[in-house]
């Protein structure tokens, strides 16, 4: 828990006055101060900066793209790839100016081999453009290290597996199964890896800035299961995929069980308490969606939305519940820091 959650929770409680909260935030470098306006204003305008630029080169080949010959279409490209590499390389170390620098280096990536692709029409495959994106782009987030490059090295390298599962070379074998029509195993896989090694470098009392990533993964993932299990306990599953739907059934629900139960676990002793949010939620929808699917006419309406409104009120009880109980252990450490 930070300590800016702890004091904010002694305001709130009466244990701390509104001077002793300023000074409180003050002895902990928390205040505001104009210096750290300046950061925030210059880190906003660089990342707006960074983001207008690759939007800037985009709707220059889209302006211009029938009147330049070929060789001036990748020359361009390749001059604006080259001049963010300089910019990267002359950035100081260990400085927003170069991890930004280097995000912009790997979106170019993108844009260069898409202008290359429509410009001598190579006649590769969509797949083939994200996956060799992802394989230029990652040893730029290697040496950033920096999670929104991570957070669009993954988004690159999921599109690219989604669209090469079409044409792998084992589909047909287990396309019976309907675990990859249905279920979309590989993409869950890829992002329960994604997830399970961001975990693992980063600490539970990391700031919520550093963070994102690893809650947005939770985030997608929880949608991903939560829509594929309520399908199957509401019975929509097989009526929408049709008859092979039922053999991948079983393995969708101990799929998602096991992540529930693995992230009620992880995120109970991490402390965390938005990614301990998902899967409660998770488990009320699908409850919900089999109550839906095992009622039958409008009677059921009321006692269905009053029964949702509970839920969600019991378990917004509970997780507040556990958010005080760690604001009270962590206590001691912060006043610790404070002395």
């Amino acid at each position: 828990m930070n300590a800016r959650s702890i004091l904010d929770h002694w305001q709130d409680s009466g244990a701390l006055d509104q001077p002793g909260y300023r000074r409180a935030l003050l002895a902990l470098h928390l205040a505001p101060d104009a210096e750290r306006w300046r950061r925030l204003a210059a880190l906003l305008l660089l990342i707006s900066g960074a983001l207008c630029l690759l939007a800037g080169t985009v709707m220059v080949f889209a302006s211009n793209w029938l009147t330049w010959p070929r060789l001036a279409r990748v020359g361009v490209a390749e001059a604006g790839w080259l001049a963010l590499l300089a910019w990267a390389f002359l950035a100081r170390p260990d400085s927003d100016g170069r991890r930004w620098a280097l995000f912009a280096v790997a979106a170019m990536s993108g844009i260069w081999l898409a202008v290359i692709g429509q410009t001598y029409q190579t006649g590769a495959d969509a797949w083939q453009l994200f996956a060799l994106w992802a394989a230029l782009a990652l040893p730029w987030a290697l040496l950033a290290d920096f999670a929104p490059l991570w957070g669009l090295w993954i988004v690159i390298a999921s599109l690219a597996l989604q669209l090469w599962l079409p044409h792998a070379p084992w589909r047909p074998a287990l396309s019976s199964w309907g675990l990859f029509d249905e279920a979309n195993l590989p993409l869950i896989g890829f992002w329960l890896a994604a997830l399970a090694l961001a975990e693992r470098l980063q600490s539970a009392a990391a700031p919520w800035t550093a963070r994102i990533l690893p809650r947005l993964l939770g985030l997608g993932l929880a949608l991903l299961l939560t829509i594929q299990a309520s399908m199957v306990l509401a019975g929509a599953h097989q009526h929408v995929f049709g008859l092979s739907a039922a053999s991948s059934n079983p393995v969708i629900l101990i799929l998602w069980l096991a992540c529930v139960v693995a992230a009620l676990y992880f995120y109970l002793q991490r402390r965390d308490l938005l990614l301990l949010a998902l899967p409660l939620f998770s488990v009320w929808v699908a409850v919900l969606a089999w109550v839906i699917g095992s009622a039958h006419g409008d009677n059921w309406l009321y006692p269905v939305s009053i029964l949702a409104i509970g839920g969600l009120g019991a378990i917004g009880w509970w997780l507040h519940a556990r958010h005080q109980q760690w604001q009270a252990a962590s206590q001691p450490a912060l006043m610790e820091a404070a002395q």
